[in-house]
């Protein structure tokens, strides 16, 4: 079982994927914001992060490569989600993203994408 912590700022996304996620054996967390996401951060320790770009004050980018950065979670699993797609697949990817999902996230695609990325159930 792996934790994931869920970054978005709609409720209804957070349900949604928190739910999935526990439904295939991981336990999930969330934030809601860039401040809470660095507030989780501070006392968990997930397996893997789903980053919305979006955020009401924060860039998911940013908040990417700032862990990239990080040398003691750099190298966690982070899934950037986004109802906007390419160009800013491109620059997820550029600032250290393992994989970009474009909303409405489609279940199976996530669950390959952290099968992929060594995130199992």
């Amino acid at each position: 079982m792996a934790k994931i912590l869920v970054v978005d700022d709609e409720q209804l996304t957070v349900d949604m994927l928190t739910t999935f996620l526990e439904l295939i054996g991981h336990e999930a967390i969330s934030a809601m914001s860039g401040r809470q996401t660095w507030d989780r951060l501070a006392y968990e320790e997930p397996d893997a992060v789903l980053l919305d770009i979006m955020l009401p004050d924060s860039n998911g980018i940013d908040i990417c490569r700032q862990l990239r950065n990080d040398p003691n979670i750099g190298n966690i699993t982070i899934i950037m989600i986004s109802a906007m797609s390419p160009p800013l697949m491109r620059e997820a990817t550029a600032a250290g993203a393992n994989d970009y999902l474009v909303k409405p996230i489609n279940l199976k695609a996530l669950k390959k994408s952290l099968a992929e990325a060594g995130v199992m159930a």
